[in-house]
């Protein structure tokens, strides 16, 4: 079976809605999950929500 690349999880700036990827963390077993970036390269903001919650997301 062909190997398939994994999307990483993305992330929408709560200020500017820039997109990011998200940053990929090691996990135990050899998996890993994706943390957003600390801050946003286009704002510097620092609040983020996943792309997949961001139609759900109100203020």
């Amino acid at each position: 079976m062909a190997h398939s690349p994994e999307l990483p999880v993305r992330y929408v700036c709560r200020n500017c809605q820039i997109t990011h990827a998200g940053t990929p963390v090691h996990e135990s077993g050899g998996s890993h999950a994706f943390e957003a970036p600390d801050v946003c390269g286009g704002c510097g903001e620092s609040d983020f929500v996943e792309l997949g919650d961001w139609v759900h997301f109100h203020e």
